[in-house]
């Protein structure tokens, strides 16, 4: 198997851990249950030996012919299983036909190598003791009677023809010779073993609980198989490469609890590894682009990551020494400020656009080392700044435009975004945009036409196929084009950054 497809396996059964572990429990629980409501249940064991040799043919001389051990077995199995046996069984132990039923249900009989093992159940050592003796011991004799009772019935034709035609030499000696097979016919089997104590075969707690646990797994095996058959949620790169027509240029692992919000700090470890490699990604694709870079960062549908993408980007940037602007274009449902630690009333895009703002007032300083620290500043314009702040410092800058209070017709003002980003400061680098999720609003088929490229957040395996393919044919239509795209939330993997986060190592 390819190291790929080992990877998609392990993949596939951490993430059904819990469901594997769940069915496996569940199967346990309930094996146990059903043996204990089944009630206690004991086998005996008895043993019949059957004669080899045909004493019979001896007796008159005859060479006994060859037969095939497993046709002679298949034939002494189908008398084991006779009803008639159980019938009988019943009778010779003084009980009615009703009792031949129960014992032909509580005892079972198999033949191997000319021995006979009769095996009765019951719910009591007493009952499986008693049943298993009452059939093995009428064995020897019922056998006898069944293969008596062709010399039964030549008898009977001699002795006819003795009567009505007279007695004869001949007819005695044939007389003689039809008793001693009878005689002997009942010593091909010999009652060797009878049973004397039983076993305790449920309920059985170890062993029913590994059956009930082996159970389980395969049910569990069998969910996650038709699970996967039937799941189509875009969970590689590959998937995500061939839905886009675009490069995998990121992928970010989910992050543990505590670091969901933001990695923007200089030491996030393994995350921020991450991030700073999309951005050395994007900038790399900008390398001696004439003017700010618009960069807008999109996903097919809500809670992809965007956000988390967008504002990790752009601090990323930041901290390679660009002047970096955010601005956040979710409209619908600003989140950068709550992100970025801004306060929730502070004036934003949808301030500016319905003009109860001025672009100074909405602009945030971020300091990029991650500690929430901000500071409102005015917006700089003119195209000396940038170069004063080259000239100045080599870290960069990041600041940020919130999106500002939800406002119910934000809809009709996605179409002033593209004059609005003609407004930013001049002197930034890169303006890293964070629109609404492409297929459920206008807001992106707004921006495409006003931003130099796009990447798309895919969150593993949260959007379908279908969907992201749906997205793919949309971008044709932008004038910018898919710069690529970041797969979210993927499941840790061991490699060269294995077991190194936030700084630990």
């Amino acid at each position: 198997m390819r190291s790929s497809g080992i990877e998609d396996l392990k993949f596939v059964l951490r993430r059904s851990a819990v469901l594997i572990i769940a069915v496996v429990l569940l199967g346990v629980l309930a094996m146990n249950i059903i043996r204990h409501v089944g009630g206690p249940s004991y086998q005996a064991s008895a043993r019949v030996l059957l004669n080899t040799s045909d004493l019979s043919l001896a007796a008159l001389g005859i060479s006994e012919p060859y037969q095939d051990p497993a046709r002679v077995d298949e034939a002494e199995q189908n008398l084991i299983d006779s009803p008639d046996l159980y019938a009988y069984a019943a009778k010779r132990a003084g009980r009615g036909a009703a009792a031949g039923r129960v014992l032909m249900n509580d005892v079972s009989g198999t033949v191997t190598n000319n021995v006979v093992d009769f095996k009765g159940t019951a719910g009591t050592t007493r009952g499986a003791v008693g049943a298993v003796n009452t059939v093995a011991s009428a064995y020897p004799s019922w056998r006898a009677q069944v293969k008596g009772r062709a010399i039964d019935e030549a008898i009977a034709n001699l002795r006819a023809r003795e009567t009505s035609s007279g007695r004869t030499a001949d007819l005695a000696r044939q007389l003689q010779q039809l008793q001693v097979l009878k005689t002997l016919s009942a010593g091909e089997t010999l009652f060797v073993e009878s049973a004397d104590s039983a076993v305790k075969t449920t309920p059985r707690p170890v062993r029913d609980s590994v059956l009930g646990g082996v159970i389980g797994l395969v049910v569990a095996l069998l969910l996650i198989g038709a699970r996967e058959l039937f799941d189509t949620s875009v969970r590689t790169e590959n998937e995500v490469e061939e839905a886009l027509d675009a490069p995998v240029l990121a992928t970010i692992e989910t992050l543990p609890r505590q670091h969901r919000l933001s990695v923007l700090g200089a030491n996030g470890g393994r995350p921020s590894d991450e991030y700073e490699l999309l951005a050395a990604n994007v900038a790399q694709m900008f390398s001696g682009h004439e003017g700010r870079v618009h960069v807008a960062v999109t996903s097919a549908m809500a809670g992809e990551g965007k956000t988390t993408t967008a504002a990790n980007l752009a601090a990323a940037l930041s901290r390679r020494g660009a002047s970096v602007v955010l601005a956040d274009f979710d409209l619908r449902k600003p989140a950068l400020s709550g992100f970025m630690g801004i306060p929730p009333s502070a004036a934003g895009v949808n301030e500016l656009l319905s003009g109860g703002a001025d672009l100074s007032s909405v602009l945030w300083r971020i300091e990029p080392n991650g500690d929430g620290s901000h500071m409102q500043v005015p917006a700089k314009t003119g195209s000396g700044a940038a170069t004063r702040r080259r000239e100045a410092t080599v870290e960069g800058s990041l600041m940020v435009m919130p999106g500002g209070a939800v406002r119910t017709e934000s809809a009709n003002r996605f179409v002033g975004l593209p004059a609005l980003l003609e407004r930013l400061p001049s002197d930034a680098d890169f303006v890293i945009v964070d629109t609404p999720p492409a297929l459920l609003v206008a807001g992106m088929a707004e921006i495409a036409q006003s931003v130099d490229g796009v990447i798309v957040v895919v969150r593993h395996g949260y959007v379908h196929r279908r969907r992201l393919r749906a997205l793919g044919r949309q971008a044709r239509s932008w004038h910018a084009h898919i710069l690529g795209a970041v797969l979210n939330d993927n499941p840790a993997q061991d490699g060269y950054l294995g077991g190194y986060y936030y700084g630990q190592q």
